[in-house]
């Protein structure tokens, strides 16, 4: 039976970066955004009346040992003994995975603050260009394109969900968490990865931080945002701070929302 840990950070915090160094270790088996937890969410959301057999309430019902099938049989030609599955969405029913695994789940989970969230989503736009989806959704709502119709739109549209779930799982299942906090990744990457691989419970290995490739490249052009996923060869800074890409105003406003509730 493989072990299985789960890579569900908020969007433009490194997830892809994380999941492309944790690739290196020969014990894990990392995977693109995956398409695994919708097909077990779709069954656990299946209407089968009053039936005994497929009791989502109860954790010894059948619909976990099929929901655990298809977790399992996913992966069942992997030789890797640990599997990375990356998905958001895996904070949202923390129970129905904990009856799946028959333990907590360890969800590994890249933070980064609001202002530079947003502003690596303006930044991708503008390197797009005028076919960037972000600008096409301001335009439909009849507003004029500005840093603060930008930022309003990745908050409600890209971020805000996301956000939601994941402050509701931290808070009531912190033990679940490891935090990886973006800028930490970058300036110090062997520290903090050890500090995953620790969480995850296999050994350390020393990183290749010159030549990175990530091994699932995915289809962006289905977001509408080509290149939402593109790792780098090097992983360095190289975007301008966020205040300088939505201005003194925008920036404080984000700020001083306080939603990075992880940092309380």
């Amino acid at each position: 039976m493989k072990k299985f840990v789960f890579l569900a950070g908020l969007p433009r915090t490194g997830s892809t970066v994380l999941g492309t160094l944790l690739s290196q270790h020969p014990d894990l088996a990392t995977t693109p955004t995956s398409v695994v937890r919708g097909l077990m969410n779709h069954t656990v959301n299946l209407t089968l009346g009053q039936s005994l057999y497929y009791n989502r309430y109860d954790h010894r019902s059948e619909l976990y040992g099929i929901l655990r099938g298809i977790l399992n049989g996913a992966y069942e030609g992997y030789p890797e003994t640990v599997i990375v599955e990356k998905d958001r969405g895996w904070v949202e029913n923390i129970d129905v995975t904990t009856f799946v695994l028959g333990d907590r789940p360890k969800i590994i989970a890249p933070v980064r603050s609001l202002p530079d969230i947003i502003a690596s989503f303006i930044l991708i736009a503008e390197k797009i260009g005028p076919s960037a989806k972000i600008y096409d959704e301001v335009t439909a709502t009849g507003r004029e394109i500005n840093t603060w119709t930008l930022s309003r739109t990745i908050w409600e549209k890209y971020v805000c969900y996301s956000w939601r779930q994941m402050k509701a799982a931290y808070e009531n299942y912190p033990e679940c968490f490891h935090l990886v906090e973006y800028e930490d990744l970058v300036d110090n990457t062997q520290k903090n990865f050890e500090k995953v691989l620790r969480f995850i419970g296999v050994d350390e290995i020393p990183l290749e931080l010159n030549n990175l490739k990530n091994p699932h490249p995915e289809n962006d052009a289905v977001y509408g945002l080509p290149g939402l996923h593109y790792v780098r060869t090097k992983l360095s800074k190289i975007s301008p701070p966020s205040v300088e890409v939505l201005g003194e105003e925008c920036y404080r406003f984000w700020k001083n929302q306080n939603l990075e509730f992880w940092r309380g």
